[in-house]
């Protein structure tokens, strides 16, 4: 079974990251995946490296974004699906850092992105609006938000379900796959890639600490990463998914 990444950061996410393209494509094509998606945070620096990349081995390139989501708390993801949709990203990546810094953090509000939703899809894990209030005391309240993105967006929403060792994302994905079935959109797998192999996650960290002013040592720094964030290939996300086998 083919499986596509829709999730994958490279250097170009600075803080965040340690993929280098040229290692993505060529474990891509080692893999025989027939396309990649590259959604570095609220940035396109890496599109056309990874574009000319991606087809000289075959492989499709899909365009998009990690953006934040009203705020430097909520997150979510956009897809470009064609030259209207490239754009439509493109401007409103740009937008964040021309309107929407909140102490020089870009973020995008939600209803710039609902203004022009044209060629593009949404993927709404976790971090969303709608994850975060799945994870609340009160996740019927996720359904106004998720019936906003819709609404713009129609069959083009999809909620993302990653299994990564993580906290709390067990009880998103049982709650997002009910309300997935409520309002009959898809599901997909998602491994919210930043290193190329599990080896390469304490290089990783050495990353985010030198970003965020910790030491590796320090037992009070956040971990927000987990050593599952990595290049899984096609077999490894089919057998991790196996049970909700609509999500490959």
């Amino acid at each position: 079974m083919h499986f596509v990444h829709l999730g994958i950061h490279t250097e170009f996410s600075i803080t965040e990251s340690i993929v280098r393209i040229p290692d993505l494509v060529k474990a891509a094509e080692k893999e025989q995946m027939p396309a990649l998606a590259l959604t570095d945070l609220s940035n396109l620096h890496a599109a056309v490296k990874f574009y000319g990349k991606c087809l000289s081995k075959g492989i499709k390139p899909i365009l998009g974004s990690e953006i934040r989501l009203n705020d430097a708390e909520h997150r979510m993801t956009l897809l470009a699906m064609t030259n209207t949709g490239w754009r439509n990203l493109t401007e409103l990546v740009s937008e964040g850092f021309i309107s929407g810094q909140q102490l020089d953090i870009p973020c995008v509000q939600k209803q710039w992105i609902l203004n022009q939703p044209e060629d593009m899809i949404a993927l709404l894990g976790m971090h969303s609006d709608v994850g975060k209030m799945l994870m609340s005391s009160n996740p019927q309240k996720a359904e106004p938000l998720l019936e906003e993105w819709v609404e713009k967006f129609g069959n083009r929403v999809y909620l993302a379900l990653t299994r990564t060792n993580r906290s709390d994302e067990d009880n998103f994905i049982l709650e997002a796959v009910k309300l997935a079935k409520k309002y009959n959109i898809g599901v997909v797998a998602h491994n919210d890639v930043h290193f190329m192999t599990r080896e390469d996650y304490e290089a990783h960290e050495a990353r985010v600490c030198i970003a965020d002013g910790y030491v590796l040592g320090d037992n009070r720094r956040p971990k927000t990463y987990s050593p599952e964030q990595y290049f899984k290939s096609a077999e490894e996300m089919t057998a991790l998914f196996s049970d909700i086998p609509s999500a490959i």
